[in-house]
């Protein structure tokens, strides 16, 4: 069966969820024991705390940026692989048109090269969509560090033993207290500021 490239598909591919990246960097079960901060959120010391990643990660300076230029040169893979699978789509109908007119052997022979081309289709979109993920890691991975290591310093600074991420561990239902996303987003965009102000 030919292989077909929906306009959608590739796409939605591409777009793999941040989630899944974040929810490794951003679930951080050390232990350890810090000063006394008076800020708002859960009270110091609080054992579990959570936070929903893909909140922080919209929000997070460069993240847009990030997802706009993986956007503009994915482009051109989604443009080769519809360009392709239309290629085999036109060989398809041309042999189906033909197939009562020709013989075993030139159908055995129209069949194989039909064959060939969605097993190249099938490959070549397997290599594209790899290297679109390696592609994406590359763009994510500052944001992603940046945003680790901030929830890092929020949980040793406020001696929170451990941090979840409600966005990819399946919680159901969490009490609003615990949840430090806001203190991150805001440590994150303070962060950001201090370094543009900076000469």
């Amino acid at each position: 069966m030919v292989t077909v490239l929906d306009n959608g598909t590739l796409q939605e591919f591409m777009r793999m969820s941040y989630l899944r990246h974040i929810g490794r960097a951003a679930a951080v079960l050390l232990l350890s024991v810090s000063p006394v901060l008076g800020q708002d959120g859960p009270p110091v010391g609080t054992t579990f705390v959570y936070l929903n990643s893909a909140d922080i990660i919209q929000s997070t300076p460069g993240s847009a940026e990030a997802q706009r230029t993986f956007d503009r040169e994915i482009a051109d893979m989604r443009t080769e692989l519809q360009t392709q699978a239309s290629a085999v789509d036109s060989l398809l109908r041309d042999y189906q048109r033909q197939e009562a007119l020709l013989s075993p052997q030139a159908k055995d022979q129209k069949q194989g090269e039909i064959r060939t081309l969605q097993g190249n289709l099938e490959t070549r979109r397997q290599e594209m969509e790899t290297q679109a993920g390696q592609r994406q890691q590359e763009l994510l991975r500052p944001i992603l560090e940046r945003v680790s290591g901030v929830i890092e310093t929020i949980r040793s600074e406020r001696n929170y033993a451990m941090v979840f991420d409600i966005s990819t561990e399946g919680v159901v239902a969490a009490d609003p207290s615990l949840d430090i996303t806001d203190i991150v987003k805001a440590r994150l965009g303070a962060a950001d500021s201090t370094a543009a102000a900076q000469p």
